[in-house]
């Protein structure tokens, strides 16, 4: 397992796996749900439990399966994906 060293604080090549994950406001992420490295969850989005993230998920969407796939986005905000 990689380590960073606290004293220099870069990554090594064989640490490429350890990119930051983030995840924006208002998201629902279900169980065993896993979300890979350097990807980013969009505002509003929900996360499917036991969805494998692999890619980038845009603002205001639902994602499921292995590998995640968008199931349904809103056009219009929160208010769409309440009615899933």
């Amino acid at each position: 397992m990689p380590y960073i060293s606290i004293e220099s604080g870069k990554l090594t090549a064989e640490q490429k796996y350890a990119y930051p994950v983030t995840i924006g406001d208002d998201c629902w992420i279900g169980g065993g749900a896993i979300i890979c490295p350097g990807v980013t969850i969009g505002n509003r989005c929900v996360i499917v439990a036991g969805s494998v993230v692999t890619k980038d998920v845009a603002d205001d969407s639902v994602v499921a399966g292995n590998p995640a796939k968008i199931i349904r986005q809103a056009s219009d905000g929160a208010e769409e994906l309440a009615t899933f």
